[in-house]
Parts: C-alpha cells; sequence; structure tokens
C-alpha cells in the first residue's frame, strides 16, 4: 500500500513539473512575442520619422530648383532647371524621396474657370454629361451668395440633410478641398488630390501648359502614354512650349478641343508652387530593395523676392 502510494505522488509530481513546464513556456512565447511587437512598433516608428525627413527634403531641394539657378548647372539633370511636373527621383542617406513641382498656372482655377474646361475635366473622370451638370451647377451655387437654386445645383438645404451636415461657404472658394464638398463629387472622390487638379490663385481663367502636375497633364493627353511621353521629352529640350508644338503633340483633334483654354505664358499664378514630395525609408538599390512606409507631403509655396512663404502643409501616409 505504502509502495502504491509513493507511485501516485511520483505520478502527480509529474503531472506538476508537466504544467509548470508548459506554463513556463507559454509565458516566454507571450514574452517574445511582445518583445517582437514592441521592436516592430519602434522600427514602424523609426522609419516614419525617417520618411518625414526624406520628404521634407525633397520639398527643400525643389525649392533650391525653383529659386537658385546657377548658370553651371543649368544642364545639369539632377539640379539643373527643374521641369514643371516631372517627377525626380533620388536615392539619399536613410531611404529614397520622389518629388515633383508645379506653379498654380497650370490648374483649374474653381473660382474663374470656364465651366465648359470643367465639364472637360469631369467627363475625362469618366462622368455623364449629366453628372458633370450636377458637380458644374453645384460648383456656382456654393459661390455665388444667394440660396437660390440651379437647375442640377445644391444650395443650403441639401446639405444640412446629409448625414454629416454643413453649410455651404456662398462666396469665394478658398480651398481645393472644396470641391469634394459639393453635390456630385462624391463619385471622384479617392481618385486624385483636389490640389492637384484645382486652385484658387490662377486668375488668368486658362491653364498654362508649360506647368503641369502629373493629374493635369493626364487630362490633356487624355491618358495617352505617348502623348504623355512626347509632352515630358519636348518640355526636356524646350524651356517653354508654343502653340504649334502643343499641336503636334495632342493631335489636331484634341488641341482644337482644348485650345480656347490653353495658355503658354506664366502669369501672377507662377508665384505660387505646389509642392509634392514622398519620402521612404530603407535601402534603396540593395540586394533586397527594401524600402520601408512612405510618407508624402504636398505644400503651397508663395515665392517672394526675397524668400517664400509656405502657405499650407499637408501630411499622408502611404
Amino acid at each position: 500500500m505504502l509502495q502504491r502510494l509513493a507511485d501516485n505522488n511520483k505520478g502527480f509530481a509529474l503531472l506538476v513539473v508537466i504544467l509548470v513546464l508548459l506554463l513556463a513556456s507559454f509565458l516566454a512565447s507571450q514574452l517574445s512575442l511582445d518583445v517582437r511587437t514592441e521592436q516592430r512598433i519602434a522600427a514602424n516608428a523609426k522609419d516614419r520619422d525617417r520618411a518625414a525627413i526624406l520628404a521634407e527634403a525633397g520639398i527643400n531641394l525643389a525649392l533650391f530648383r525653383i529659386m537658385d539657378r546657377p548658370v553651371d548647372l543649368e544642364a545639369e539633370d539632377e539640379y539643373g532647371r527643374l521641369v514643371a511636373g516631372r517627377e525626380y527621383t533620388h536615392s539619399l542617406k536613410g531611404g529614397l524621396v520622389r518629388y515633383y513641382a508645379a506653379n498654380e498656372s497650370g490648374k483649374i482655377d474653381l473660382n474663374v474657370a470656364d465651366p465648359r474646361l470643367l465639364e472637360l475635366f469631369l467627363r475625362h473622370r469618366k462622368l455623364t454629361m449629366e453628372q458633370a451638370g450636377v458637380v458644374i451647377d453645384s460648383l456656382l451655387d456654393w459661390r455665388d451668395p444667394d440660396n437660390l437654386l440651379r437647375f442640377n445645383g445644391a444650395e443650403q438645404e441639401y446639405y444640412m440633410h446629409l448625414p454629416e451636415p454643413y453649410i455651404p461657404r456662398n462666396g469665394r472658394i478658398e480651398d481645393p478641398a472644396e470641391f469634394f464638398l459639393l453635390r456630385g463629387t462624391d463619385l471622384l472622390a479617392g481618385n486624385f488630390q483636389a490640389e492637384e487638379v484645382f486652385t484658387v490663385h490662377n486668375h488668368e481663367k486658362g491653364i498654362n501648359i508649360n506647368s503641369l502636375t502629373p493629374a493635369m497633364l493626364d487630362f490633356i493627353v487624355e491618358g495617352d502614354e505617348a502623348r504623355r511621353q512626347a509632352y515630358h521629352e519636348a518640355r526636356q529640350l524646350q524651356a517653354t512650349l508654343n502653340a504649334a508644338m502643343v499641336r503636334r503633340i495632342l493631335g489636331e483633334g484634341r488641341f482644337a478641343e482644348l485650345a480656347p483654354f490653353l495658355r503658354y505664358e506664366e502669369g501672377a499664378a507662377s508665384l505660387f508652387y505646389t509642392i509634392t514630395a514622398t519620402g521612404q525609408a530603407g535601402v534603396p538599390g540593395g540586394a533586397e530593395n527594401k524600402v520601408g512606409p512612405g510618407l508624402t507631403v504636398n505644400a503651397l509655396v508663395r515665392i517672394l523676392a526675397n524668400g517664400y512663404q509656405i502657405l499650407s502643409w499637408q501630411e499622408r501616409y502611404s
């Protein structure tokens, strides 16, 4: 009987040891998982900080090329004459930076643009004539000071009955982002950033063909890659394109459609630049071409006689 009791005690002790080992293994694995998670969070935070620094470096590179134009760098591709709208890529210490800059003369001014130009853009973005009419009338209603409703438009009553209501401006638009507050623009949400296409600083009413953002160039060439490439090649060779050059790039049909809305000179809007820069932490070009998370900065900058003024600064993670 004593032998049986001793055997039972040994079995119980073995069971306790096994349970303790299982518990210790579980705690160790949980601790290891927590440590790895903390390390990953710390690494991501470090990469995001690095991406922010790289994006800011891209903004500064663009400003340098816009404002400082030494003669001996004019023909130098990396830091020479900046071609508006062309994306430049640089590998810097700690990661990659991409940036482009274009002044506001190549965008559609939401306060003064011809409705026919806006209609062409909306049709390019696959809206029907009826849907485009809703957006255009809503834009006119948004700007005018009264509460009288246009045929396809929207006034305060419409906006106040939305799930998240707001009051229309009933005045001049102050920020291109207001475009996506208009009735009917929900169909375009996420397709492009408002500041890539629209402005409130281009009072000359036309599009300067020599200062197009990538989104505006896509509209001008109707998404045609051959036309896009021809435009970039011509801009690299010529500081300023004229009507004859643009006609050859676009073809007779597209040129005739856009001709009433095109300009070939800078104007006052050339003092306002949109600079978009994306920084990505990592080791571009390495054995694994490892590039981490990115941060994009979009800055609206006014060029002054003795410097510059940042009017807006927006950041978004990619």
